[in-house]
């Protein structure tokens, strides 16, 4: 199958994806005088990433959205990559193919050049829905007072097959202490934020390789407010390559550093989640010394620690109760008591 035909499976697959759930390019954001709608910034942090690019530009460019900027920073690939961007740098508002100090810096990069009152980056292998931009703008004129804005997407693999949606209810819900002492449950391709906020609290924290969104989502949360968008705004590819899925312990490290500054504890359930999830993940390659009766032990330990993030407002997988869905007799303890 040729470049076009890949292409146009993609747009397809876009198209059925947000079909399915209500967003269409037809927005209401078209009843709003044009002049009131943000401008909005988006960031392509992007290295050897020939395989997914065209269809994440795409995605973004075939938004349609009068007011876009849009950058890309490569990080210097040689796979074909900057073959691909010159074919579209007309409608590139910046582009740029050095070599840099990994993905946080080369986010930083472009956030220090953005102009727009929103701005998100996404990622080379995830990719936009149709109308998702005039979805958020849509968001934005009716609350412009939130730090960030955050949607639900769609889990996929490697080829863009559906895996599974990514908030599992239709209500979004944003709860700051569930983030600290629990998972990160924000899907950050789906998240535009205010930058406003963003020039406060300051960019990505460039020595963090793997959570370095948690801790930017904590910092904003501490300003203002998020606003939910109850739309489906984008797709996290997931695959065995991904730096989630390769992080293994290292990952793990970060993420407690990361809970540790905000919450003073040195272990929170939901770091422990992590850590019990790549053990668990490990054990079938070390049979030999661990058997499948103590795989079951961690599963069940791991069922326990999840129901903790109940008595901070969470489902045991990390995603906020609303207020009238937790738990009849769940306690909902606060940071503040935690901390004294």
């Amino acid at each position: 199958m040729g470049i076009f035909g890949k292409l146009t499976g993609a747009y397809k697959r876009r198209q059925a994806l947000s079909r399915d759930n209500s967003l269409s390019s037809d927005s209401k954001v078209g009843a709003y005088d044009a002049e009131k709608l943000p401008k909005i910034t988006v960031i392509t942090p992007s290295y050897n990433q020939v395989e997914f690019l065209e269809e994440c530009i795409s995605s973004v460019l075939d938004q349609k959205y009068p007011k876009l900027e849009y950058i890309i920073i490569d990080g210097g690939s040689t796979d074909g990559s900057i073959e691909i961007i010159k074919k579209y740098e007309d409608k590139v508002s910046f582009w740029v193919s050095e070599p840099d100090a990994g993905q946080s810096d080369a986010i930083n990069k472009g956030l220090k050049k953005c102009t727009g009152k929103l701005v998100s980056w996404l990622n080379a292998d995830d990719f936009y829905f149709p109308g998702a931009l005039s979805a958020v703008a849509e968001t934005y004129l009716q609350n412009p007072n939130a730090s960030f804005y955050f949607g639900n997407g769609w889990r996929v693999d490697k080829k863009g097959k559906i895996k599974g949606r990514f908030f599992p209810t239709d209500q979004l819900v944003f709860n700051r202490e569930a983030l600290i002492l629990g998972l990160n449950y924000i899907l950050q391709p789906a998240t535009f934020i205010n930058s406003t906020d963003l020039l406060k609290v300051g960019y990505l924290n460039p020595s963090l390789k793997f959570g370095m969104d948690t801790d930017l989502w904590i910092r904003l949360s501490e300003i203002r407010r998020p606003q939910p968008i109850p739309e489906f705004i984008a797709a996290t590819r997931e695959y065995g390559l991904t730096k989630t899925a390769t992080g293994g312990f290292e990952r793990v490290e970060e993420l407690r550093r990361i809970a540790e500054k905000y919450s003073g504890l040195s272990m929170t359930p939901g770091v422990l989640c992590y850590f019990l999830d790549t053990l668990n993940n490990m054990l079938p390659r070390l049979e030999r010394v661990f058997p499948s009766s103590f795989r079951r032990q961690i599963e069940a330990f791991w069922a326990e620690v999840a129901n903790l993030m109940e008595d901070f407002g969470a489902r045991p997988d990390g995603f906020p109760y609303s207020s009238t869905a937790r738990r009849r007799g769940k306690k909902k303890h606060s940071l503040k008591k935690i901390l004294g």
